[in-house]
């Protein structure tokens, strides 16, 4: 009796055992295969398209979210003694254009850029174009305006994923009687719903492809000139810089329209498709130092839609900085004043660059951007100006030019610029093989890129 007792206590004991050793390798293996699937987890998320990944867990984004401090690369090999700009000329050397509207062989070193061998210049940045001057071109200054104003009759809506652009220029269309959608609005902008930046001269394209209007984009904008423009029944879009709290997605860009201010408050009011329209729907009250303060980060870009009727009192308003020329030298000395003011200003320093390359000074351009990456840049800047890459190419540091692609396409390939950019090296290089590629990646996040179906036309034959 007590033989066959112990004989089945020890058959228990070992069946036991074995159950427990059965859920030790089960949860064993279960930690391995979790493990597994979280270690593989971030390189699954950075397939999908960022607009599924918005929708999971905080915890699950933050495995692919890019610090918030993380900087644009700075260069490997800036240029020596070159950290002071030289005071600017009387006259820009602006570089000179074939009836085409590309820079002539002479504006680039005096390179022959038509040679089959070689990539075709990109354009300069899009403001930089020629713009038709009213006759005469006014000079006397705008009208004080008064301390309170408001525009009314905006269609306000918040922005779908990634479309701030579409969006806001949706609800500036309104203002004149559009009745299109910001999807309608992003068809033509972008193609590719991940498409990262819109550009201004984009935004300004297809507002003159409704209702008969007319828009221009402009840079080395004031306070007070976006006030004088208001009171003449003017909204204002401005492109400023955006780093939302207490999200912590990092600096970004982001489009706002203007459509009022009080000086009482010193306040403009403004209507966001991120934060909202105000309480009143009539629009955010933006101390005008904050929207200085971000606006500076894009050299005070703005873009003006107007009606025919009003090109005069725009040209009136504008004064001299309707001619390029003159606009990019009061944007150089003004960049160059907050430099001097504070030389660890990085943004005062790439805004110096962007307005060098625009005048075609590009050897300058590129000591400026340099400086501008040794300060330190938010990571996501050359998503949306691309100056640094125009002056890098200029002069022939290729190897800074494919360093900034590389760090762009290292979190995303909705940049389609950078594949722009990224070609005309390699064809530089003689690679024509990879500037197909690229040229053909750029088409394909935005079959509207004019300047990279251009450069892919004008590639031998494969």
């Amino acid at each position: 009796m007590d033989v066959e007792l112990s004989r089945l206590r020890h058959e228990g004991r070992r069946r036991q055992r074995h159950r427990e050793r059965l859920i030790f390798f089960f949860v064993l293996g279960l930690s391995l295969l979790l493990l597994a699937g979280w270690a593989i987890l971030p390189r699954v998320l950075h397939a999908l398209p960022p607009r599924y990944v918005a929708r999971l867990p905080e915890p699950i984004q933050a495995l692919v979210r890019e610090p918030p401090d993380l900087l644009v690369p700075t260069p490997a090999h800036p240029v020596a003694g070159q950290l002071k700009l030289p005071p600017p000329t009387i006259t820009p050397p602006a570089p000179t254009r074939t009836a085409s509207g590309r820079p002539s062989p002479a504006a680039v070193g005096g390179r022959d850029q038509r040679r089959d061998d070689k990539p075709p210049a990109p354009d300069n940045l899009t403001a930089a174009r020629p713009t038709p001057l009213p006759s005469p071109l006014p000079t006397e200054a705008p009208t004080a305006p008064s301390p309170t104003f408001l525009l009314t009759g905006f269609r306000y809506n918040y922005q779908t994923w990634n479309n701030c652009g579409p969006a806001t220029l949706t609800m500036d269309l309104s203002y004149y009687g559009w009745k299109g959608t910001q999807a309608d609005a992003a068809a033509f902008l972008k193609p590719d719903r991940e498409d990262k930046n819109v550009g201004p001269d984009e935004m300004a394209e297809f507002a003159r492809s409704v209702l008969g209007l007319q828009a221009l984009v402009r840079v080395n904008g004031t306070l007070d000139r976006i006030k004088a423009l208001l009171v003449a029944g003017i909204p204002v879009i401005v492109e400023t810089g955006y780093d939302p709290e207490p999200e912590r997605l990092g600096w970004m860009g982001h489009y706002r329209l203007v459509v009022g201010y009080d000086d009482s408050q010193g306040s403009f009011l403004v209507l966001d498709t991120y934060r909202g329209s105000g309480d009143k729907g009539t629009g955010l009250a933006d101390p005008y130092d904050d929207l200085d303060q971000y606006w500076r980060h894009f050299n005070r870009t703005y873009i003006l839609v107007y009606r025919p009727e009003q090109a005069e009192i725009v040209a009136h308003i504008l004064g001299q900085d309707m001619d390029n020329g003159a606009m990019f030298m009061g944007a150089l000395a003004r960049a160059q004043a907050e430099a001097a003011a504070n030389p660890k200003d990085a943004f005062a320093w790439f805004n110096a660059g962007s307005s060098l390359v625009a005048l075609g000074r590009y050897e300058e351009a590129a000591a400026a951007y340099d400086q501008a990456r040794l300060l330190g840049l938010p990571w996501r800047m050359l998503w949306y100006q691309f100056g640094p890459f125009e002056a890098y190419y200029h002069v022939g540091r290729y190897d800074d030019v494919l360093a900034l692609a590389e760090a762009n396409l290292k979190v995303t390939p909705y940049v389609e610029e950078t594949f722009y950019y990224k070609g005309l090296v390699l064809q530089a290089q003689g690679d024509l093989k990879g500037a197909r590629e690229n040229f053909q990646l750029a088409l394909r996040y935005n079959p509207n890129f004019r300047r990279a179906a251009d450069a892919l036309a004008a590639l031998p034959p494969a």
